[in-house]
């Protein structure tokens, strides 16, 4: 097996995952945390995969004539597959911080869980927006603490 930048990638970010999972447990999470937690980062990512699909094809339909669908060249399908894995990961970040949100707060049923996991995928779908929000608001706070100086 060739060891390529996305198989060290998924390697960092599984141990990782490995040892955030050690000190929630350590800090008293129980198994209901920990399955909302990957609930809502599979769903932020699944919600993600369906953003970056409607931005990469035309929703209004199937191609209706000849000629429409190209192959891209080997740097540019590259490109899009980093594009693609970044925001993915992106969409697992926000997930993982949205599940977080919940844990400890919620009444450990069936429904509150299944709810929590449909607003994941919606987190996921919007996350360049959230993040750009989020962006835009920092970069006020930093210009209006630098210009109170």
């Amino acid at each position: 097996m060739q060891i390529n930048r996305l198989n060290l990638l998924l390697f960092a970010l599984l141990s990782a995952l490995a040892g955030t999972l050690t000190v929630l447990s350590a800090i008293g999470f129980t198994s209901f945390d920990y399955y909302l937690l990957l609930a809502c980062t599979i769903g932020s990512v699944a919600g993600s995969f369906a953003q970056a699909i409607l931005a990469t094809i035309h929703p209004d339909g199937p191609p209706n004539r000849e000629g429409i669908l190209k192959i891209a060249s080997s740097e540019l399908r590259q490109a899009r597959g980093a594009w693609l894995t970044l925001r993915l990961i992106l969409g697992a970040i926000l997930g993982f911080v949205f599940g977080l949100y919940f844990v400890g707060t919620i009444h450990q049923t069936g429904a509150v869980f299944a709810k929590i996991w449909g607003l994941s995928f919606i987190v996921g779908y919007a996350a360049p927006k959230i993040w750009q929000a989020k962006e835009v608001a920092l970069l006020a706070r930093l210009n209006q603490s630098a210009s109170d100086k």
